[in-house]
């Protein structure tokens, strides 16, 4: 069996793959297929994952705007999901390459088991030398469940495969210091490094998706951080210049965001993949500084105050009192529990809820930096 250099995740956004007004891009989508063909020459293994189901399935219904309503959403993404698919796969077969259809959803990355079996699975495909082709599985996802935008997903999935690199194609040239069609001031940033105490998502423009879309420049930065957990390097690149990342990364243009940090262990990664937290806590600075300096578990004693509504094991974030997230992690306390023992010590949580409970809010083998 070939043994591959590197792993690629390359994410192909709605607006470059479909249109209500057109349907499918049939141009793109083979010059995609292509890069790829040369990239698997080359020992690299891609995993594509594809917007455009949502805007193939409005063009099949002849809807011009995207569905308000869930149910008419999950509809138009079943019809256009086959016709993406089909021709995903009719460009390959000219290659002789073989592909395959993985529709991933939340809760398959939150659950640990469906987390590592959707692991093995793209392993699996990687392995039998078939490229696979992922989209969120939109046709019977909720509001509460789903990514909410194909770029978080990319970046689970980088996570997920531990890719070296994760290509995000859209429909701007990469992440400006303000929106570019209304300042005209607005300078391409060539690079980004998560680590760096300067960097901050205020200083750069985050607006930017189209109407088929759901994820605007934000959502890219988040997926790179997901992705950067694992050492992935993450590019956003403007989707006509696709043939581009077949060049060095010298000559690339788009925007490269980069962490120096060591990878997670695999519990780890998939505590970061599970994507939208279900609540907060404000914490304070002496929990703030035994979480980054001293790695330990998060104790109710060291909480603020707590919001939104979850569940025991839900992931929920951590924040410092001027609004700075400082963690992510598993909650052994619903929302309703913690409410009732924030500030309190150790020693007195059992008689305040009048059951025995974890010490620990957040454990520190459940807890990752951000």
């Amino acid at each position: 069996m070939k043994k591959y250099k590197q792993r690629w995740v390359i994410k192909a956004g709605s607006s470059l793959v479909a249109s209500s007004k057109r349907g499918l891009d049939d141009s793109f989508i083979l010059s995609l297929v292509k890069v790829v063909k040369e990239l698997k020459d080359r020992d690299v293994e891609v995993v594509v994952v594809s917007s455009g189901a949502v805007a193939q399935g409005m063009y099949d219904l002849d809807l011009n705007t995207r569905p308000q309503s869930l149910p008419l959403l999950q509809a138009s993404a079943a019809v256009g999901q086959l016709g993406l698919i089909n021709l995903y796969q009719n460009e390959f077969k000219k290659f002789s390459i073989q592909s395959a259809q993985v529709l991933i959803s939340h809760s398959d990355i939150a659950n640990r088991e469906r987390y590592l079996n959707a692991r093995h699975s793209l392993n699996t495909l990687l392995s039998l030398n078939v490229v696979p082709i992922v989209n969120e599985n939109d046709s019977v996802a909720t509001d509460e469940i789903s990514f909410g935008d194909n770029d978080s997903l990319a970046g689970a999935i980088a996570g997920l495969i531990n890719a070296n690199k994760l290509i995000i194609l859209t429909d701007q040239e990469g992440v400006y210091t303000s929106d570019p069609n209304k300042d005209n001031s607005a300078k391409l940033i060539k690079q980004i490094n998560l680590d760096e105490d300067s960097f901050s998502l205020s200083q750069i423009n985050l607006e930017g998706s189209g109407t088929l879309g759901r994820g605007g420049m934000i959502t890219k930065i988040e997926a790179a951080k997901k992705a950067s957990t694992t050492g992935c390097v993450t590019w956003i690149l403007k989707g006509d210049k696709v043939k581009e990342i077949l060049d060095s990364e010298s000559n690339l243009s788009g925007t490269k965001i980069i962490s120096n940090k060591n990878s997670l262990q695999s519990r780890k990664q998939w505590i970061v993949s599970r994507g939208k937290s279900s609540g907060s806590l404000v914490i304070d600075t002496g929990a703030v500084e035994a979480l980054k300096n001293k790695g330990t578990s998060l104790l109710p004693v060291g909480i603020i105050s707590c919001s939104g509504k979850f569940e025991k094991g839900d992931l929920i974030s951590c924040f410092d009192d001027k609004e700075n997230e400082i963690a992510l992690g598993l909650t052994n306390f619903s929302s309703q529990e913690l409410q009732k023992v924030i500030g309190l010590k150790s020693e007195d949580l059992s008689s305040k809820l009048g059951y025995l409970v974890e010490e620990e809010v957040i454990h520190r083998d459940n807890l990752v930096l951000s």
